[in-house]
C-alpha cells in the first residue's frame, strides 16, 4: 500500500564517457513497502571489472528477501557485498565504492563506502551530503587543500574504505524524514570531478518536478567541458512528489477520542460521522519494479 500511495520518481544516466566500458552502475528495486536505490563506481581501471555490478546485485537481492530501514539492516546489505567482492575469484582484486539509499517511503537512510556521492537537496538547498573516504577529503578536514580543489587532486581516489577490502567500515547514516519535493541524487567521480558542487547546486535550486530535465541539465554542463580523459558518469536522482501518509493515525484519532464524544452534539456528531466514513485499508497485491544499468 505504501508504494501505491506515494509517489517517488528515479531516473539516471549512465554512460562510459572516453572509456572503453562502463563500470559505473545503479539499480534499484521498488517493494509495496520499502524501496533500495544504490550506485557504484568500479575502482581499478580493468575493462572487465564487474565489481560494482556484482555488488549492486547482491544489495538489491538481499534487501528483497529481507527488506527493512534499520541501521543493522543497511550494514548488513553493505557487508555482505563487501564479503561477496572479497570471496570472488579473479586474477584482479575486485572493489568499488557504493551508495545505498533504503526507504519506506516515508523516511530513509543510507549507508556508503568511496567516494560515490550522495546529496539531499530540501527546498533547492543541500540538506545532507555524503563525505568522501578520500586522502584529499581528509587534507580538506585538517584545512590543507580548500573543498573545490578535491575534484582534480591527485589522492581523490586514495581511499580508505572501498568494498572488497578487509576491516571493512561504511559509514551508515541516521533515520532522515523525507519531505514532499525532497530529491535525493547520487553520482560517481565522472560527474562530481567535471561539474562542480555549486554548478549542481543551482541545477537542483531551479528543478521543477522535471527528473528527467533535471538530469540532462547536469549531462549538459558535464559535456560542455569536453573533458579529454571522461571518465565512466552515473547520475540518479529521486524526485520525492508524494510521501506516503499512514492510514492508521486517523483510526487512533477515533480511538481516542471516541469515548468522550457526545453523539447528540453537533460538532461531534459530525466529527465521528467523518471519521466512519473513511476509507478501509484492502490488501494490496505485493509487486515491485527492479532495473539494473
Amino acid at each position: 500500500m505504501r508504494k501505491q500511495n506515494s509517489n517517488f520518481e528515479a531516473k539516471f544516466i549512465s554512460e562510459e564517457g572516453s572509456k572503453i566500458k562502463n563500470n559505473d552502475y545503479f539499480g534499484y528495486v521498488e517493494l509495496d513497502e520499502f524501496a533500495c536505490y544504490v550506485i557504484a563506481d568500479g575502482i581499478t581501471e580493468l575493462p572487465d571489472n564487474e565489481g560494482a555490478k556484482l555488488a549492486i546485485e547482491t544489495i538489491i537481492v538481499n534487501f528483497q528477501s529481507a527488506p527493512s530501514i534499520s541501521r543493522h539492516s543497511v550494514k548488513r546489505l553493505l557487508k555482505l557485498a563487501n564479503r561477496v567482492l572479497l570471496g570472488k575469484e579473479s586474477y584482479k582484486q575486485l572493489k568499488a565504492s557504493v551508495t545505498v539509499v533504503v526507504t519506506d517511503y516515508q523516511k530513509m537512510r543510507y549507508g556508503y563506502a568511496g567516494n560515490t556521492r550522495l546529496r539531499i537537496y530540501r527546498g533547492g538547498t543541500v540538506y545532507e551530503q555524503t563525505t568522501d573516504m578520500s586522502l584529499s577529503q581528509g587534507m580538506v578536514e585538517r584545512e590543507e587543500i580548500p573543498k573545490d580543489e578535491v575534484m582534480r587532486h591527485e589522492e581523490r581516489n586514495n581511499l580508505y574504505s572501498y568494498l572488497g577490502m578487509k576491516n571493512f567500515r561504511p559509514v551508515i547514516s541516521k533515520k532522515i524524514k523525507l519531505l514532499e519535493t525532497d530529491i535525493i541524487a547520487l553520482y560517481t567521480r565522472g560527474i562530481w570531478e567535471n561539474v562542480h558542487e555549486a554548478e549542481l547546486d543551482d541545477v537542483f535550486e531551479e528543478a521543477d518536478n522535471e527528473a528527467q530535465g533535471t538530469i540532462d541539465s547536469i549531462e549538459d554542463i558535464l559535456l560542455s567541458r569536453q573533458p579529454e580523459n571522461l571518465d565512466n558518469y552515473t547520475l540518479a536522482v529521486i524526485f520525492i512528489n508524494k510521501v506516503y501518509q499512514n492510514p492508521q493515525k486517523r483510526k487512533r484519532i477515533k480511538k481516542d477520542y471516541s469515548y468522550q464524544c457526545d453523539s447528540s452534539s453537533y460538532p461531534c456528531r459530525d466529527l465521528c460521522s467523518g471519521l466512519a466514513s473513511l476509507p478501509k485499508e484492502t490488501a494490496a497485491e505485493r509487486g515491485h519494479e527492479l532495473l539494473f544499468y
